[in-house]
């Protein structure tokens, strides 16, 4: 094992914004793990605004005091929430699809984990016919690839995030000693 989910998340926010809090992309991602309105959505801190663009447009929740991107920005222990509310909910729809049968399967020279799988979901998402993501690159065995705004490939994350302990997410018995 690499380490726990803090040691993921370290590394995670590293490849996203060499770990920097209060930066956006030039497709609208916010901070640290670069969050776009769809996952702020999942982790419960912004409404749906009816595009699916990260134009910010809409209404934040006001959860944890957020009311503004500007205040997402400049809340760091925010940011840690945001992410671990976000993973859960990843989990879930992992999960709720039957995809964690994947773990331990090697599919196309890539061991598939845990922790690999969130960091693709946190990439691509689960994917839908327009853009490829985790669920297509399981069920596909490995033949269809997708890549975000910048050309990472889903394959990317698979392997650079695999083997960390994520069972605080994971498993949601899991008591941290």
């Amino acid at each position: 094992m690499k380490g726990g989910y803090r040691e993921f998340l370290e590394a995670l926010g590293y490849r996203e914004s060499s770990g920097r809090y209060n930066i956006v992309n030039k497709y609208g991602f916010l901070g640290k793990y670069q969050m776009g309105e769809s996952s702020l959505i999942e982790a419960g801190y912004y409404k749906r605004d009816g595009t699916k663009r990260n134009d910010w447009i809409g209404e934040w929740t006001g959860k944890d005091g957020i009311k503004s991107k500007e205040d997402f920005l400049n809340s760091p222990q925010v940011q840690e929430n945001a992410i671990r509310e976000y993973h859960k909910a990843a989990w879930r729809y992992i999960k709720n699809l039957g995809l964690d049968k994947y773990i331990g399967q090697e599919i196309d020279g890539i061991k598939i984990t845990e922790s690999g799988m969130l960091a693709a979901y946190h990439l691509l998402g689960l994917g839908n016919r327009k853009n490829p993501g985790l669920k297509d690159f399981l069920t596909s065995g490995g033949k269809i690839v997708g890549t975000d705004g910048n050309r990472t490939p889903i394959t990317e994350y698979l392997k650079k995030f695999a083997d960390y302990d994520i069972s605080e997410i994971t498993n949601p018995y899991h008591i941290e000693v």
